[in-house]
């Protein structure tokens, strides 16, 4: 029998459970945590009350700032509907003018059609220039305000319009305005800054106070004398303003802070106790154990946890337990590395194999293409040859060692344009000159196939038509680069001409095949007739 491991450290060994169960015992007094749960649960139904007190406040001082900015909207809204006079400029102009007395905030007034072209205006200075009245008929809402800096603003109010119709009121409003106009919320509870932007137009926000992001927030901030405040900041719902309310925080009485101390001190001595005997008992045989299982992880399966358990049952039952399965995963790993490695040792001689006899094929029906009698029958000889020559490159690049990454598509594809630069010339077709540009990608096994016939078919069609045009030599440009989606793969020769022979429309068999390998690839294919060039997007193997 197999000796039992040695254990380190001596004398009795106690459970974990009963070990923490009479350190926190001692450590824990049951009055003292019901007094701080009380205590605690009363001081925090008061801060709770006072932010509920300071988000109150900033909702209603909120709604007096949107209502006072609404009734300006309503006043521009209005004129936007009213359509008499449209065609009169001095009504016009006047429409305009009567609504910039019924609104206080106003400067100017412009009524514009629905591209931002002014149609009438009223009097006043600071009116927005014709791109910015662009801008603002472009813009999405039905209603906002523009801020672009300086001494005013712009509220739009817009409608759908034809061209030439109203479709587009913009005021100018300047800030002394507003201040103005919004100075009413300084009569009410607590203190309350309006921004615009990040510039406090309106009451004197508390030092170290900015301009409030894009949600409501509620918090205590202490000011430098060492008072607390209840500060509520949050955006209104004409952007870009937004709003800060202050309201001062209750003072902790010295009972209260006695009855928050007291519990917090016991607490503190069981949690140094509690973490005293974790540290003896949990954590040093822990480290002791992670250290064998990292050297385990790193290789060594001969680690066993035994000797570094400590002197509890559960981390001895654990250390007992890891050993075991230690053992037989070696076993177990053991198998299935050899039979991983018999595995792809079959594979690659099937695909070799596999590779062997497509290229006899290939050479079979190069040597029957030769005693061929006329020009067609060595044309499609040849057309068979480079389909089964594709397919047999693919083979050779499909189980590399480097499929993990997936197939190399840059050496596939030069061994392709390699392999067609040799065949072509033997269909009495044209001698091509193949140029690539390729990056290194690499595609998926699926992708590999599609992509091999697609180019094949592609250059075969480009010299089937330069030899019907009378030429004897042919120049074929093969780009393939990287994209945000994917890959792309570009085929440019001037045999193509300026119309798509390959449209998925077109009947004849390159172009079926064509439409087909693009389908398969989940890509699409479009034709640029000014270079002319093929370009073909598709999909890329996910990087690991």
């Amino acid at each position: 029998m197999p000796e039992k491991p040695e254990t380190r450290g001596s004398g009795p060994r106690r459970s974990l459970s009963f070990q923490l169960a009479v350190a926190l015992t001692l450590a824990l007094l049951p009055i003292g945590i019901l007094a701080a749960v009380l205590a605690a649960d009363g001081i925090r139904s008061t801060r709770e009350a006072e932010l509920v007190r300071a988000e109150n406040q900033f909702r209603a001082t909120a709604r007096v700032v949107d209502d006072l900015l609404s009734v300006d909207f309503l006043v521009l809204r209005a004129l936007l509907r009213n359509e008499s006079g449209l065609h009169d400029g001095r009504t016009c102009n006047t429409e305009a003018a009567n609504a910039l007395d019924d609104a206080e905030t106003f400067d100017a007034i412009i009524w514009a059609d629905a591209l931002g072209r002014p149609i009438c205006e009223s009097r006043g200075n600071a009116k927005p220039s014709t791109a910015e009245l662009t801008r603002l008929a472009a813009e999405g809402g039905r209603e906002n305000l523009i801020w672009p800096g300086g001494d005013h603003v712009f509220f739009a109010v817009r409608e759908e319009s034809t061209a030439g119709e109203p479709g587009l009121v913009v005021a100018t409003a300047s800030v002394s305005r507003l201040k103005a106009r919004l100075g009413e919320i300084a009569a009410m509870e607590g203190a309350a800054t309006v921004w615009l932007g990040d510039t406090p137009i309106v009451g004197n926000p508390p030092r170290g106070i900015t301009a409030p992001g894009g949600l409501l927030t509620v918090r205590r901030v202490r000011e430098a004398g060492g008072r607390d405040q209840v500060v509520a900041a949050g955006p209104l719902s004409i952007a870009p303003f937004a709003l800060t309310t202050v309201v001062p925080a209750a003072r902790l009485a010295l009972a209260d802070i006695l009855a928050i101390a007291a519990p917090s001190l016991m607490w503190i001595a069981a949690l140094l106790i509690g973490w005293m005997v974790v540290r003896r008992f949990v954590v040093h045989p822990l480290q002791h154990m992670a250290t064998g299982v990292r050297a385990y992880g790193a290789g060594d399966d001969r680690v066993r946890l035994s000797g570094r358990a400590g002197q509890t049952d559960e981390m001895q039952a654990f250390a007992e337990t890891f050993d075991a399965m230690a053992k037989d995963m070696a076993e177990a790993r053991q198998e299935v590395d050899t039979a991983l490695t018999e595995q792809r040792r079959l594979t690659r001689e099937v695909h070799h194999r596999v590779k062997n006899n497509l290229q006899i094929i290939a050479s079979l029906i190069s040597i029957q293409a030769r005693e061929a009698d006329g020009a067609d029958v060595a044309r499609a000889y040849a057309s068979i040859q480079m389909r089964v020559g594709a397919l047999s490159i693919v083979h050779r690049w499909l189980y590399e060692e480097s499929d993990a990454h997936g197939v190399d598509f840059t050496a596939l594809a030069h061994d392709l344009c390699a392999s067609l630069q040799q065949i072509i010339p033997t269909a009495k077709l044209v001698e091509p000159r193949i140029n690539t540009h390729l990056e290194r990608l690499h595609i998926s096994q699926d992708a590999a196939v599609p992509l091999a016939f697609l180019i094949t078919e592609v250059i075969a069609f480009a010299s089937r038509l330069a030899a019907a045009g009378g030429r004897d030599r042919l120049v074929i440009d093969i780009h393939v680069t990287r994209t945000e989606n994917g890959g792309e793969l570009r085929i440019c020769s001037d045999a193509f001409g300026k119309d798509d022979p390959l449209a998925p429309t077109e009947t004849r068999a390159a172009a079926r095949i064509v439409s087909g390998m693009v389908r398969q690839l989940r890509g699409r294919m479009t034709f640029d007739a000014g270079v002319p060039c093929y370009i073909v997007e598709f999909p890329l193997k996910p990087r690991a």
